[in-house]
């Protein structure tokens, strides 16, 4: 069974829109980061403002390696009430997103990974769908946009790896409890 693992930016204060602010903070060892774990995967699982920037912005860069060149061909699914078509290798997922995601992960292949998507995150997070937290933790505050895990019900996650760059970012990796039966982690 496929698992969905998620990679999202967070500012200290929650905020996961718009992630501009990250900028400064980027590095060598969060781009290694992020190449692990997007060739871990062999699909991208989006939300619709998450695809619209991408589809926009990837196709168009240069000089971005492996990397880019996986991003632009991988499968996409994107979850989207409003989206009317899907380029850049992309497949809607509309109607009952949790059972259709669901689906996707009984499917044979590598991980699906869930880069942003606030909105997607919450409604997959309600249907306890996701089983790794990346969050990449940025030491900065940024005072107002959506923030994560809006109306979500209590769920305990494992510390499954914390890991601090140069530049102050802290990536700490969390997995779901269930994940972490048989490994001798308490909860």
């Amino acid at each position: 069974m496929r698992k969905i693992r998620l990679a999202m930016y967070v500012s200290l204060d929650g905020v996961v829109e718009n992630p501009a602010w990250t900028g400064p903070f980027w590095n060598d060892e969060l781009a290694n980061l992020q190449k692990d774990y997007l060739f871990a995967s062999d699909a991208l699982l989006l939300g619709r403002v998450t695809y619209e920037g991408f589809a926009e912005a990837w196709p168009k860069m240069t000089d971005t390696g492996e990397f880019g060149e996986r991003m632009n061909t991988m499968p996409k699914f994107v979850a989207s009430r409003t989206l009317a078509k899907a380029e850049w290798n992309a497949t809607i997922i509309r109607g009952d997103v949790p059972t259709e995601v669901a689906r996707l992960k009984e499917q044979p292949g590598q991980d699906l990974l869930l880069y942003g998507s606030g909105t997607l995150v919450d409604e997959l997070a309600r249907h306890r769908l996701i089983d790794e937290y990346r969050l990449m933790l940025y030491p900065v505050i940024v005072g107002n946009g959506k923030r994560l895990f809006n109306g979500i019900p209590l769920t305990t996650l494992c510390l499954r790896d914390s890991i601090t760059t140069s530049t102050g970012v802290a990536i700490l990796t969390y997995t779901t409890v269930a994940d972490q039966a048989g490994s001798g982690v308490q909860s």
